[in-house]
């Protein structure tokens, strides 16, 4: 039985105020929710009708329903449910024409009453006009209504403001005769009466709440048998929820604080920001006011009911200044005069003194320099600042007695209304409970409110509610005294981390983690091992063990590590403007702790991802990860202490073949899980120098889980964070190792160099965390999902390769497709084999139950399976930025293009993102993002008259810096790309087909046309502007292939049925037609030209890079060994050649990370293979085979370089003419401006007459 709604069928029900905030929130929520309700009457002062129409039928609040029930509709029902009147409460009988009154009497049951003067500096017998003989009246027609259910007279909480601390709810304490002082008001004259206000109001800060309390005392002795109910809210603020987060639309009260901060004119305020404030939303006290009548419907009682916040959910007004103050600093208003900043002053000297600095010197300056120039402008600007002075201690003035006292108002009486009367839907319905309140998302949509529908600012966008916390500033909130605003970040570093979240066991001293690794079986046995291999003492291994654990572990010590938290709060204020952190995430992760071990993977783009993730942990009392990092770090003097000091342990970047070395890090890695300790580590292996995401490596992910699966732990929880810059450090750097320079070694030297970073501004940052993955429950999952796919198809699970899940449709006849394998890479140590201790057989047969605990096959399949989906949720929680935005609009217009058509597009760019599950970093109005990425993109782009381009674009495309810049730009556009990838691709396979059957040649006399490698059997019986169904989804296969060492899929997604659905999306959206035969076929081409160009555009310079390193394939002399490393140099110098003479058209083709995938390519399809030499002499290859050297001679080579990697040719693809040029001239087909065959062999003559050395035999 829902209540409320049955409580108001049938009822007339009476308004006042209905114009005002309260009134007009009130009176939406009425319409929308209690659609039963008889008639609503409202009385409106002056030309009822045209004022009905102007003030409420024309405001935004009725949007939502207008949405719902269409314009029409909602005007038709409006109109039939809410009757305006005309009159004016502070005269007899409401100034209401006869005819009206006696309808409100026959007719009207419920009165709500909230028309009110709230301006707190009225004369008082004004006041006492508008606040108690408009309530007497409204009483007096109550008396006369014939069948009145209630009377709800909104009040105000600070009736009893004369007190503090807990307030009851009961009637106002007054030290005099309320009546008796209202006679004394009225009668006196105007000078007198303001003379005298002070003295009558005493311990009331003004004419308002004093007005408000003596009408509550006259009313309550008033009332008669008249069912009454006192409702009284606090200070009122934005909306929660309803009709829309933030919905205001008057400046009143905090409202106009909030603004005036907002705009820069009010900076600080007379106050104790310790303090704790009462904001209730505006739709809570709707929903109050109408429950309240349910309380008090036919019966003889004065009830009160309070509503606020600081009994359940209590915020200080520091709190409050922090959130606002972040908000207006991301959406700075464009009518603003200075930068949003708040604080408040305990002490009157230092208030005051503050706004003589701030105020009265530059007033009185302005004044000066007026009289003394006479210039009108002058006069102008001073007359102008002087209102600003005045309107500014106004506002103060007006508010300083709210902030330097404190009230905790009860709201126990509401709260059993809602208890005892309603039932659980109207409880959510009409809900006003303020624990679920988020004050910082609340207040962000507060000022979003103010910014969109009080201040009208065009193309202002709600806040991100995900990440609306910067932890720059947000530990400076609770900062008071003067020696903690002198050394803040001191006292910030010093007392925090006091209160950590516990983890289900202590953490042990480094020794004893040492000892228990050392004596663990495992690096006992590999120690023997060694030992009988090098035939040394065990001692001496014992000591080669002891230097390898020295080096390795890492020493956490929270006194350095309050340290380096402080020295990072400078650094991270220097050089960022916010580090914006998902706070939900983050209280995830808490309970995650609470129960096992988590295991961090954030994403991998610059080194600040090391630091950042054990920063925010020691902000929210987590604790500290440690944190796996290249032994890079440790040729850092200073630095590698902090770091291990800080978490760090360091492992090599390769380790195949030292069976000590992973004995000990595996172990080590696995003792910390067994001790619940926090762990990090980046499953991309290495930070990505592209921006996209590279394939996960699995070696560190394997050790994390084994002990679950050995069941020495209940169970791992795995967090994939997602880090996105706004703008990386390392940008430059990037740059120059895309473009073939060695990488930039760590050093001391190197760092201090860096420190010019310390002048410039990066943007923000944004952490987002994703609901971590429990192990346990991922296994089960899984185990039940493939288990039942066994039962169903055993003979599909035997003789298969358990790494991969490849689809082989449509693939038999196609040598040149690549079957998609798990990306592996020796050079890395997380792609080191599995170490499995089970002892258990292999238990699995064909049909049986998939067994990652028993079955070691089975258990690698998972966890590929589960860094697969750390890497899909890694891609998910990465947010887009303005600046990958902009970027993406830049290259695609490299020609030029004006800022408004730049604003126009990335306004475009974001909606589909949108559309594709993205999320993005962009907040406030769209003209100020695209200008605030510009400026962080400075660097890299260049305006010439009104038009924006690549940086140095006027040198030309052969000049370094203009290539540094596209292959920066690049980096940020990757970050999106992944989100179009088959937009991309359907776009460029139609698109290109379509074009070459347009410049298709005539057949030569006598001859027949040469088929086209693309398949175009049923072109004539089709429309020439559509491909057919199954080529496209082929040729779409082909390119996703061509592409799998760019983007990461797991391996068998690219089913027939999942190119197809892709396909459909695109069709749905309005991006390409399709079109049914006669005979049942699909064909689909292009219906938003402007949408498939630009989805193309995006993936074409990955094709062109792919086409270069296929073209320099054909250098390769048959059987004659390459060095790879050399050819990968060549193949950089070719591609460069290419670009500079106009046959390739994009210059990050030529990147090295294009090149370097496209070898890894080649192999995976099978076109070369990949040779490790550990010795080449001349044209001999010789190994070391001997077993007959000293056990020092072998020591000392334990750790000797890489053998030397060759690339050759396999066979099949050692004939020029054969499947390589078939190969090439396929991918050829999709490169932006296709070739003809005779093209591409002239570009296979250039290369081998560019390379006539290049080959070596062996």
């Amino acid at each position: 039985m829902v209540v409320l709604a049955n409580f108001y069928a049938g009822k007339t029900v009476l308004i006042t105020g209905a114009t005002g905030f309260v009134g007009k929130v009130l009176l939406e929520k009425m319409v929308r929710d209690l659609p039963e309700i008889e008639r609503i009457y409202i009385i409106i002062r002056g030309n009822a009708k045209e004022r009905f129409e102007e003030d409420i039928m024309q405001s935004r609040i009725w949007d939502v329903c207008k949405a719902k029930m269409g314009e029409a509709a909602f005007n038709a029902h409006i109109h039939s449910k809410v009757v305006a009147i005309g009159g004016d409460l502070s005269k007899e009988g409401l100034g209401l024409s006869s005819e009206d009154y006696q309808t409100v009497v026959d007719q009207v049951n419920v009165i709500i009453h909230c028309a009110a003067s709230i301006d707190f500096r009225e004369r008082l017998d004004k006041a006492i006009s508008s606040n108690l003989y408009a309530s007497l009246n409204m009483l007096d027609l109550s008396k006369r209504l014939k069948n009145v259910v209630a009377y709800v007279h909104c009040s105000t909480a600070y009736v009893n403001s004369n007190r503090e601390g807990w307030l009851d709810e009961e009637l106002p304490v007054l030290d005099f005769n309320p009546e008796e002082m209202v006679d004394l008001i009225m009668k006196q004259d105007i000078q007198t009466l303001e003379r005298i206000t002070p003295n009558l109001l005493g311990a009331y800060p003004n004419t308002y709440t004093f007005t408000k309390a003596i009408t509550e005392r006259i009313l309550a002795l008033k009332r008669g048998d008249i069912p009454m109910c006192f409702l009284r809210p606090t200070i009122v603020g934005g909306s929660l929820k309803e009709p829309v987060p933030g919905w205001v639309d008057s400046v009143a009260a905090i409202g106009a604080v909030m603004l005036y901060c907002g705009v820069g004119l009010v900076q600080f305020m007379k106050g104790d920001g310790r303090m704790v404030a009462d904001i209730v939303p505006v739709d809570h006290v709707a929903n109050a006011l109408i429950a309240s009548a349910v309380a008090i419907g036919n019966q003889n009682v004065l009830k009160i009911h309070q509503i606020g916040t600081s009994h359940r959910n209590p915020v200080a007004w520091n709190r409050i200044s922090h959130y606002v103050t972040e908000y207006w600093r991301n959406h700075t208003p464009k009518k603003s005069i200075a930068r949003s900043q708040f604080s408040f002053h305990s002490s009157t000297i230092m208030y005051e003194a503050h706004f003589f600095m701030r105020y009265g010197v530059p007033s009185a300056l302005l004044q000066v320099l007026s009289t003394l120039t006479g210039s009108e402008d002058t006069k102008t600007k001073a007359e102008g600042f002087k209102k600003m002075t005045r309107a500014a201690r106004l506002i103060c003035d007006t508010f300083k007695h709210f902030t330097a006292h404190e009230w905790v108002f009860s709201v126990t009486a509401l709260e059993k209304v809602y208890q005892d009367l309603l039932d659980g839907e109207d409880r959510v319905k009409f809900n006003c409970d303020a624990a679920e309140i988020n004050w910082q998302s609340y207040f962000c949509y507060f000022c979003f409110g103010l910014h969109k529908y009080v201040m009208k600012e065009e193309g202002v966008r709600p806040p991100t509610e995900l990440l609306n916390t910067s932890i720059i500033t947000k530990s400076d909130v609770n900062q008071s005294g003067f020696f903690q605003w002198v050394f803040a970040d001191i006292s910030w570093a010093s007392t925090s981390y006091r209160h950590v979240t516990q983890t289900p066991l202590p953490p042990r001293a480094p020794t004893e983690i040492r000892s228990l690794v050392m004596n663990s079986p495992r690096v006992q046995q590999a120690m023997e091992k060694v030992s009988r291999e090098e035939g040394v003492l065990v001692s001496e291994i014992e000591k080669r063990a002891n230097q390898i654990m020295e080096r390795m572990q890492s020493n956490l010590n929270v006194s350095v590590v309050r340290v380096l938290g402080w020295f990072l709060k400078k650094v991270w204020r220097k050089i960022y403007q916010g580090i914006h952190v998902d706070e939900k995430g983050i209280e995830l992760i808490r309970e995650a702790i609470k129960k096992s071990p988590v295991v961090l993977i954030p994403t991998h783009r610059s080194y600040i991802d090391f630091l950042i993730i054990s920063y925010i942990f020691f902000e929210y009392n987590l604790p500290l990860p440690h944190i796996a990092a290249g032994e890079d770090f440790l040729s850092i003097i200073i630095v590698r202490w902090f770091f291990r000091n800080a978490g760090a342990f360091f492992l090599r970047r390769t380790f195949h073949g030292d069976s000590l070395y992973w004995a000990i890090f595996s172990e080590y890695v696995q003792r910390l899980v067994i001790d619940n300790q926090p762990m990090e580590f980046f499953i991309e292996g290495k930070r990505s120098r592209t921006g996209k995401s590279l394939h996960p490596k699995m070696g560190l992910l394997s050790m994390v889980c084994q002990p679950f699966f050995e069941n020495r732990v209940q169970d791992v929880h795995i967090v994939p964070i997602g880090i996105s810059y706004e703008k990386v450090l390392e940008g430059e750097l990037y740059s120059n190792e895309m473009m073939g320079e060695s990488k930039t070694k760590e050093s001391f030297n190197g760092l201090l160099r860096a420190s010019k970073v310390l002048k410039m501004n990066f943007g923000r940052i944004n952490v987002v965390f994703t609901p971590p993955i429990s192990i346990k429950q991922y296994s089960e999952d899984k185990s039940n999902e493939i288990s039942s796919l066994r039962r169903l198809n055993p003979s599909s699970y035997n003789n298969t390769d358990k790494n991969t899940n490849s689809n082989n449709n449509n693939t038999t006849d196609q040598p040149n497709i690549i079957k998609p394998l798990v990306n592996t890479n020796s050079a890395n140590i997380s792609e080191g084999d599995f170490e499995t201790q089970t002892s258990k057989p292999d238990t699995r047969s064909t049909g049986t139950y998939f067994d990652p605990f028993n079955n070691d096959d089975d258990r690698r399949l998972l966890i590929q399976d589960l860094g697969y989906q750390v890497v899909r949720d890694l891609n998910k929680s990465a947010i887009i930025t303005t600046t990958s935005a902009v970027a993406t609009i830049l290259l695609s217009f490299r020609r030029g293009i004006n800022r408004e058509e730049l604003i126009s597009k990335v306004e475009w760019l974001r909606e589909e993102i949108f559309a594709r599950g993205g999320d993005v970093a962009f907040e406030g109005p769209s003209d100020a993002l695209v200008d605030h990425s510009l400026k962080l993109l400075s660097n890299l782009v260049s305006k010439r008259r009104n038009m924006y381009e690549p940086g140095s674009a006027q040198l030309g495309v052969t000049n370094k810096n203009y290539r540094k810049n596209i292959l920066v730009l690049n980096f940020y556009r990757n970050q999106l790309l992944h989100l179009f990838l088959w937009d991309g691709l359907v776009s460029l396979v139609i698109l290109s087909i379509l074009q070459s059957r347009s410049t298709i040649e005539q057949p030569v006399a006598g001859q027949q046309q040469q088929q086209s490698t693309i398949n175009t059997n049923n072109v004539s019986t089709m429309n020439l502007n559509t491909v057919d169904q199954e080529t496209l989804i082929t040729e779409v296969r082909f390119l996703a292939k061509v592409l799998s060492q760019e983007f990461v899929n797991q391996p068998g997604y690219d089913t027939d049925e999942f190119i197809l659905r892709e396909i459909n999306r695109m069709v749905t959206r309005g991006i390409i037609s399709k079109e049914v035969g006669g005979n049942g076929t699909s064909s689909y081409g292009v219906k938003s030209e402007g949408a498939c160009g630009f989805y193309a555009n995006l993936f074409y310079p990955l094709i062109e890079g792919y086409m270069a390193g296929i073209l320099t394939l054909f250098s390769i002399q048959p059987e004659m060994c390459i060095k790879k490393n050399q050819f990968l140099q060549r193949m950089c110098w070719f591609s460069e050649k290419m670009f500079e003479e106009g046959k390739l058209n994009f210059y990050e083709s030529c990147s090295m990370e294009i090149l370097s995938n496209s070898i890894q390519l080649f192999e995976q399809m099978k076109v070369v293979e990949r040779k490790k030499l550990e010795e080449v002499v001349g044209k001999r290859t010789t190994r070391s085979t001997s077993s007959n050297k000293k056990p020092q001679k072998q020591q000392n080579q334990r750790r000797k370089p890489a053998p030397e990697e060759y690339i050759q040719l396999l066979t099949p693809y050692q004939d020029k003419d054969g499947l390589l040029k078939e190969l090439t001239e396929r991918l050829s087909k999709y490169k932006k401006s296709p070739q003809s065959k005779h093209q591409i062999n002239d570009l296979r003559r250039t290369v081998v007459e560019d390379f006539p050395l290049l080959s070596s035999k062996l």
